[in-house]
């Protein structure tokens, strides 16, 4: 029988207990780009959540908002978790839910809030999708994990991914000539196979830190079997240096709409 492979070795720091994640828009011909980002702060006496609008979704002409969140000059606060990213979460109490999060490279006891992040939020009915912010090691770099794209899309990509190994670094490729992204960036073994792209929401990133001439490694992390959807073959970790004045994703589209009062 098949089976998944992972390889757990980068902490995060201590994030205060702040944790954030983005909300993200696939647009009908397949980019996909923020919309809005979801805090939550953990403190002694519990939970809360704010949601708001980053100004990247002021520029998709058919975004009307996500369900139950439609203002996009609002600022929304809550204690519980705002729907439309619980009913995301995969309950506990269901028999597959160990097979779940061990497909997501993560154990059963992990936060629900983490396997929300990692699980990316994927669903084939909806154009909603989530992932996290980067976050800083306590080597001081900055690491983000990320399952590569568009697999089903790529001649050869599935069976290449059959051959990667838990620790495999993947060598980045620009691809200019991609008709969905033009700063779109693959993912290749060491033997030039393709194995996917990095997600659009980090290519930006990844194009600033090459800019700054920081050295960029991804990895294999975590391994699923053929048997798993394609947007979850295969987990990769990117680590590069945390540089001094360096804030990921705080480029103008990342930017509220609406300012907190408090």
């Amino acid at each position: 029988m098949s089976v998944s492979h992972s390889l757990r070795t980068v902490k995060p720091m201590s994030d205060n207990g702040e944790r954030r994640l983005y909300a993200t828009w696939r647009n009908p011909d397949g980019l996909i780009r923020p919309v809005g980002v979801l805090t939550r702060q953990t403190a002694l006496g519990g939970e809360s959540y704010r949601f708001v609008y980053l100004k990247a979704a002021e520029g998709f002409d058919d975004f009307q908002g996500i369900p139950g969140l439609d203002d996009l000059h609002r600022v929304y606060e809550s204690d519980r978790l705002f729907a439309v990213f619980r009913n995301r979460q995969m309950p506990r109490r269901r028999p597959d839910y160990a097979d779940y999060v061990q497909r997501l490279g993560l154990d059963v006891d992990t936060d629900p809030f983490e396997v929300l992040i990692r699980s990316e939020g994927w669903r084939a009915t909806d154009r909603l999708e989530v992932f996290g912010h980067p976050q800083r090691t306590s080597e001081g770099e900055l690491t983000a994990r990320f399952f590569a794209r568009g697999i089903r899309y790529i001649d050869g990509a599935a069976q290449a991914v059959n051959d990667v190994r838990v620790g495999d670094v993947l060598e980045l490729e620009d691809e200019p000539g991609n008709q969905v992204n033009s700063r779109a960036i693959l993912l290749n073994t060491r033997t030039g196979a393709p194995v996917g792209y990095v997600p659009d929401c980090l290519v930006d990133m990844v194009h600033e830190l090459r800019s700054l001439d920081a050295a960029i490694e991804v990895m294999a992390e975590h391994v699923n079997p053929a048997t798993a959807p394609p947007h979850m073959r295969l987990l990769c970790r990117l680590l590069a240096p945390w540089l001094d004045g360096y804030e990921p994703l705080s480029g103008p589209e990342y930017q509220p709409i609406a300012q907190p009062t408090t």
